[in-house]
């Protein structure tokens, strides 16, 4: 089989061109430099490489000169080490914006990172024994049956990947920008292109188009997903509204309100104020199904949305919600934690009259709630 190397220069020079305009773009615009984002950057830098070291090979196959053979194994030694160390770090950079815990890849991943310095081993192993790839005394690339191995692997983390993200949007409703299949799918379908087809270089052009997407996906996160709560913003909540809104079927949404919020923030600080918050977020997103959907609508505000035309369609869910208040109550706390609420279902497209209906309501319900807590005891 001929080998187009033109092809093979082009897609793989388009591959850095994109990967150099992302490296620009989210060092300018991901200011936090938080281990997830180094994550993110070694991963396009490591990309970046691979480009370069697989028009590097293809170039130097069949060429004789004083070197030459030894650099041919470092530069696929180095493309079969990529290629373990790209999706593994997607597992971990995903993780991490899931839930921020560093610690956390330690313990729940062993077996990911067994299999993984494994696959290392046999990569320094082959320099010796080629069980992966052969160098020929002519320089000339030889894949061996080990190879398959990789993208063996290489799956594994894949599936690892999307059944974490799939699990945590079940438990938590946020994060669902974070859509790592659209990431995944380039990166698989070029590598096993590759693999199936030697001469097809996809691979690492893939992997430059899935970074792309995967830094897409983090600013349309940083848009609608509020950073505090880690739940939908105001933002978006306005635009699942007015798209539910002009579609058949009915809504019916419950607006949240802290009682006494403004007591906790001057008593106990702001700190204890944004824990709080959380608390409540919490208590919220727990208590949720899956086409309940949780937004922060403005500071100790909360708007939960369901697709249903049942007035009532959300009873099941505030009694969770009660529940779960009841139980942090329970505990020792330097405070307790009441919500008002209003509930109310969407009309048409009448969006304001929806709003304002909750609104009413949860006012209602917290004047009661003043009024009670006024009373001698």
């Amino acid at each position: 089989m001929s080998i187009d190397m033109r092809s093979i220069f082009i897609s793989n020079g388009v591959g850095i061109v994109i990967l150099l305009i992302l490296q620009y773009v989210s060092r300018t615009k991901v200011l936090s430099r938080s281990v997830e984002d180094k994550v993110y950057t070694f991963m396009v830098v490591g990309v970046m490489f691979g480009c370069f070291a697989e028009a590097l090979s293809y170039a130097l196959d069949g060429r004789l000169f004083l070197g030459s053979r030894l650099i041919n194994y470092v530069a696929n030694a180095y493309l079969y080490t990529v290629n373990l160390l790209l999706p593994f770090c997607v597992l971990v950079y995903v993780d991490l914006e899931l839930y921020g815990d560093l610690k956390r890849i330690w313990q729940c991943y062993k077996p990911q990172i067994a299999v993984g310095v494994a696959m290392l081993i046999a990569t320094i192993v082959n320099f010796f024994v080629p069980i992966t790839f052969y160098i020929s005394n002519e320089n000339v690339y030889e894949r061996r049956p080990f190879s398959y191995v990789y993208f063996v692997v290489i799956f594994y983390y894949c599936i690892t990947a999307l059944v974490l993200t799939r699990r945590y949007e079940k438990e938590n409703g946020a994060k669902a920008f974070l859509n790592i299949g659209l990431f995944l799918l380039p990166i698989f379908v070029g590598t096993a292109l590759q693999f199936m087809f030697y001469g097809l270089s996809l691979a690492w052009l893939a992997s430059a188009i899935g970074l792309t997407g995967l830094f897409m996906m983090q600013q349309n996160e940083m848009a609608y997903v509020d950073s505090l709560a880690d739940v939908y913003n105001r933002q978006y909540f306005n635009r699942v509204l007015n798209a539910w809104a002009i579609r058949e079927g009915g809504v019916t949404g419950a607006m949240f309100d802290i009682d006494h919020f403004k007591s906790i923030n001057d008593t106990f600080g702001h700190s204890e104020g944004d824990r709080a918050l959380q608390t409540v977020t919490n208590i919220l997103k727990s208590a949720r199904c899956d086409d309940e959907w949780v937004f922060r609508y403005a500071g100790d505000e909360f708007v939960v949305l369901k697709r249903i035309e049942d007035p009532h369609g959300l009873d099941a869910y505030l009694d969770r919600v009660h529940k779960s208040l009841e139980g942090f109550n329970a505990a020792e706390h330097p405070y307790e934690i009441s919500l008002s609420y209003g509930v109310s279902a969407l009309d048409g497209e009448n969006v304001d009259a929806f709003m304002g209906e909750m609104d009413r309501k949860m006012y209602e319900m917290k004047a009661q709630h003043h009024k009670m807590d006024e009373r001698p005891s």
